[in-house]
């Protein structure tokens, strides 16, 4: 049996800590994740919140439901959104944020992202979950962008 063809693109998404949106209407993005997400304390760890900004292109307004599974290193899902799949334009890139917290990470390893609207969820992405080599990141991130004269770094 042949596949359907999705009526819509995910043209970028990203992982962080949280997604804020401003009176503007731009988004915030905080503590985005580059791909690792590098733990200082032995697992398991909780996390207080994590979040999806998924950007789309869109064929139509309605796609009824989204779907978004976190699976863990065994295949165990260690997080599911689930929401309305609705939008005000398709003209334009649309947005989907996905929140959940607290989290708990369990296992060290690749984490699968699946998602779909009005749809099976497919593979977005990965990600993983390693323990952080540095243990003051601080330095780590002075080595590789040293700070300007007159600029301080540390906050």
């Amino acid at each position: 049996m042949a596949r359907m063809a999705r009526s819509y693109n995910v043209r970028s998404w990203l992982m962080c800590d949280d997604v804020r949106i401003e009176n503007s209407g731009k988004y915030l993005l905080i503590g985005a994740y580059s791909g690792t997400m590098k733990v200082r304390r032995p697992l398991p760890v909780t996390l207080p919140m994590l979040a999806f900004w998924i950007q789309l292109e869109l064929q139509k307004l309605d796609y009824g439901d989204y779907e978004l599974k976190l699976l863990d290193p065994h295949g165990k899902q260690a997080a599911h959104f689930r929401g309305l799949a609705r939008f005000a334009r398709a003209d334009e890139p649309a947005v989907l944020v996905c929140l959940t917290g607290p989290l708990t990470l369990s296992s060290y390893g690749t984490y699968r992202i699946e998602f779909g609207m009005g749809g099976a969820p497919f593979t977005l992405g990965t990600f993983a979950v390693r323990a952080s080599e540095q243990a003051d990141p601080y330095k780590a991130a002075e080595s590789m962008y040293p700070a300007q004269p007159g600029f301080l770094r540390h906050h």
